[in-house]
């Protein structure tokens, strides 16, 4: 792992509370494996974090599941979906 990597083996729970954003950029959640996540430590998720998942097929994934179990903030990436189509129908009809 590089310096400015972390492992989800080497999450603690001081690295959990320090870092309150969480974003689930792996293809884990989607279907046909949508009881897979990252195996990060859950149990030190706080309502002071924010969950935030590229995927949005299912709305809510394991991930943003056990987050919001937690208390957090959680979105899924529909609306990003949504403003990168908008943005791309903008560049090619321009």
């Amino acid at each position: 792992m590089g310096k400015k990597q972390i492992s989800y083996d080497s999450l603690t729970e001081e690295i959990v509370e320090k870092y309150t954003i969480i974003i689930n950029s792996t293809p884990l959640g989607t279907s046909p494996n949508i009881n897979q996540c990252p195996d990060i430590p859950y149990q030190y998720i706080t309502e002071k974090h924010l969950l935030y998942d590229l995927i949005y097929n299912p709305e809510i994934t394991t991930f943003l599941s056990k987050g919001k179990e937690k208390g957090a903030i959680i979105k899924n990436g529909y609306e990003m979906l949504e403003l990168q189509a908008e943005e791309s129908w903008r560049i090619w009809n321009d």
